[in-house]
């Protein structure tokens, strides 16, 4: 994550508030997070959506409570876990993946004590109610907490909520459509011919996502014996799984995972058809132009797995056959959608 500039173009008093512009999009397996501190944007970026409590040694300390998130909880055995497919819920524990989010940017640059904050962030449920839930929930930060004993005040702005996904629409407008699969869910959305934004309904939406290809593969015999003759004395969590997956990283143990998870990624492909089918439908009644042409946009970590386990000749026969078109960065297009809505007045 480095800044657009050779120089810190940020720093505009040293005795003034820093300003943080930070949209959120919380999956089930990872958090990603788009930023601008004083109206310059920093490059997105993601933390495995996993919260330990812990009695002592806690990085972040909200209140009496100490935390450790991402990669140094999956790694730990104490404490207590949280995660948002674990709790059904993506609001609660919010204010602790900001102060995780605060962490990060404070690793490029150092932050005022108090951070004046705009927020939006993304959910299948946006709505009014959703606001006054999330500002609830950061009143915490809000009161202070601390990181690494560096001490941490939020005053917190505008609050804006995004549907989850759908939101690419209203600033990609080549796409008609949208499919965002993620670690757990699947949701798809489309524009109609009034310009409107729709969410596409699906049959059984939030039974699963990547998840399944890595269930599929945790119990397949086949990984099973790749991970005893590694000499681990155990398979990995679907949480670190997840997480080394969505740096990129297929071998693990020197074994290449590719080939086995290949063969699992029919679910996902079928439940994308799908998807991509139900859309085109609501396309076609939603327009008086029966021919009207699908142009889906593909994106979430399902959509990032894809690309890194078909080749392209695949992926592209794949996707002209069902209309769809994976994007650059698929996981980052919902946050980074959400980000560049705010940063140019959208932000509500």
């Amino acid at each position: 994550m480095q800044l657009t500039t050779v120089q810190d173009p940020t720093s505009l008093n040293k005795n003034a508030n820093d300003r943080l512009l930070m949209a959120i999009d919380r999956g089930n397996s990872g958090t990603k997070i788009a930023v601008s501190i004083n109206g310059i944007p920093l490059d997105p970026f993601k933390i495995p959506s996993v919260i330990r409590q812990v009695a002592s040694n806690g990085v972040i300390e909200i209140g009496k409570n100490q935390y450790v998130c991402g990669d140094a909880a999956i790694s730990m055995t104490v404490g207590s876990v949280s995660t948002p497919l674990r709790t059904g819920d993506k609001v609660e524990g919010l204010s602790i993946v900001i102060a995780q989010a605060v962490q990060k940017v404070s690793e490029i640059r150092s932050l005022s004590n108090v951070i004046e904050m705009d927020l939006i962030v993304s959910s299948p449920f946006a709505s009014d109610k959703l606001v006054k839930q999330i500002k609830a929930e950061l009143k915490t930060v809000t009161e202070g907490f601390k990181i690494d004993g560096n001490t941490y005040k939020i005053t917190v702005g505008n609050v804006s909520v995004k549907f989850e996904g759908a939101v690419l629409l209203e600033s990609a407008r080549e796409f008609n459509g949208l499919i965002d699969i993620g670690f757990g869910t699947i949701l798809a959305a489309y524009r109609g011919a009034s310009g409107k934004v729709a969410i596409a309904p699906l049959m059984g939406g939030d039974l699963g996502g990547c998840n399944l290809v890595l269930n599929g593969l945790l119990n397949d015999p086949a990984f099973l014996a790749a991970v005893k003759k590694s000499g681990a004395s155990a398979p990995p969590s679907a949480e670190r799984l997840s997480s080394k997956l969505s740096e990129g990283i297929t071998v693990l143990r020197n074994f290449d995972l590719k080939p086995l998870l290949k063969a699992h990624l029919k679910v996902l492909k079928t439940r994308i058809e799908d998807a991509a089918l139900s859309v085109g439908t609501e396309l076609r009644l939603s327009s008086e132009n029966s021919d009207t042409i699908a142009r889906i946009a593909l994106v979430g970590g399902g959509a990032a797995l894809m690309r890194m386990l078909l080749t392209e000749d695949q992926l592209t026969a794949w996707c002209k056959k069902h209309k769809l078109e994976v994007i650059d960065q698929p996981d980052y297009q919902t946050v980074m959608a959400m980000h560049q809505i705010a940063h140019t007045g959208g932000l509500n």
